[in-house]
């Protein structure tokens, strides 16, 4: 795919000192022969995308057919037993979400919300919640679910309100994000000083990134742009004007599903197809797994999640 590329700088210090560290293909795409590479910063040590497809040209790796937009509909006769699973992670999020709200009346604000399934769950309890992304895909046919939620197509940095926002969460947005300390800095003036902030993200420090190497799904090439360690998490943060209240080494998204990605990036499979030949594979790995995905808590193994309030002035 013939695209123009930038190079760019450390996303955490700002340094232009890095080795590369990954070479990737592009990830849940044909794959077309382009490479991309992933460096670590040598002085704060932050696994960045250099150089990146320019930003007005990344809707090209966002298709229709890209998995997450497709979401449970691509697969196929196992489409319920995939909304199943998604509602639970959905459930888990607003069980943790309930944890920082004191009243039904208390505002969310979901950056990156995609397929808005988690804003949807929320709003059932009567919280007001606005959702944004980048791209609107999916949200028109399903008007009805979203039809108590705020969905706004842009950019967070442009979104204002006077009023502040008591949660602010991002479940796998901040490692999609071009300029993420500019993000976090500009969600602090759509916060309160008991707002908190929840960030779930792929964790490099993860035993499925050593396993998988450049086919590990938590690169998601050339999407993603950086690539969070708990230490690199933890300080993107404090630069940004916020304070690390908590961190896990699991979150709510299900480990496995990366790792089972990212053994189909392996085998290559058409992402643009459906993925119903595919479930048994997933629930066959998923039970021949278990034991290890019982033991995320002492593990790392894929996902982690923090949660952050504005720094005290």
């Amino acid at each position: 795919m013939s695209h123009q590329y930038q190079q760019t700088k450390c996303l955490l210090c700002g340094s232009s000192k890095s080795e590369t560290v990954y070479t990737t293909k592009t990830h849940m795409m044909r794959d077309d022969g382009t490479r991309f590479h992933f460096n670590s910063c040598s002085d704060c040590h932050l696994v960045y995308l250099n150089p990146q497809v320019v930003e007005e040209e990344l809707g090209a790796y966002y298709p229709s057919y890209y998995l997450p937009y497709r979401g449970a509909k691509a697969w196929g006769r196992f489409a319920k037993m995939v909304e199943n699973s998604q509602r639970k992670i959905d459930l888990k999020r607003v069980k943790l979400a309930r944890k920082f709200l004191n009243t039904t009346k208390a505002r969310v604000l979901d950056v990156g919300c995609g397929n808005p399934t988690f804003l949807q769950q929320l709003s059932k309890v009567g919280y007001d919640c606005t959702g944004i992304d980048f791209k609107s895909e999916g949200w028109e046919e399903n008007q009805k679910s979203n039809e108590k939620l705020n969905l706004i197509e842009g950019d967070p940095n442009d979104l204002h309100s006077e009023t502040p926002f008591d949660l602010i969460t991002m479940w796998h947005y901040l490692e999609h994000d071009y300029h993420p300390r500019k993000t976090l800095e500009h969600l602090l003036n759509l916060s309160h000083s008991n707002t908190r902030l929840v960030i779930e993200v792929p964790d490099y420090d993860s035993i499925s990134r050593k396993l998988f190497g450049s086919d590990w799904e938590g690169f998601h090439a050339p999407r993603h742009t950086a690539i969070y360690t708990a230490k690199t998490l933890k300080s993107m943060l404090e630069k940004s004007g916020w304070e690390v209240e908590k961190a896990q080494k699991y979150g709510t998204l299900d480990a496995y599903s990366l790792w089972w990605m990212s053994k189909m990036e392996r085998r290559k499979i058409d992402w643009s197809g459906s993925m119903e030949p595919h479930f048994w594979s997933y629930v066959r790995g998923m039970m021949a797994t278990l034991p290890l995905f019982l033991l995320k808590p002492w593990l790392r193994t894929g996902v982690q999640l923090v949660t952050a309030r504005p720094q005290k002035k």
